[in-house]
């Protein structure tokens, strides 16, 4: 089924107004908490987050002295031939 469209201009306008009785403690009383995270989850994350580094750097060893290898191998790493420029006097 299809929905209607939100009409609404303010859509936070049907939300109910924030007493101001209310102490700081009991808001904190009333907050809950969104989500625990286990700590093996956690440890799984890092260690998954350094390999990724860890394989990251060795690709781009590999790649970088493939590329300079290449690079001397067609001679584009070699300096220029140095010509005497001679002046016409």
């Amino acid at each position: 089924m299809n929905q209607r469209p939100n009409t609404n201009p303010n859509p936070f306008e049907d939300t109910p107004p924030v007493e101001a009785s209310q102490t700081p403690q009991e808001n904190d009383e009333k907050m809950e908490v969104v989500e625990v995270y286990n700590p093996q989850t956690k440890v799984m994350l890092e260690r998954f987050t350094l390999m990724l580094i860890a394989v990251g750097v060795i690709i781009g060893a590999i790649l970088s002295v493939g590329i300079v290898y290449v690079l001397e191998k067609t001679g584009l790493t070699a300096t220029p031939n140095e010509q005497q420029i001679e002046r016409a006097e």
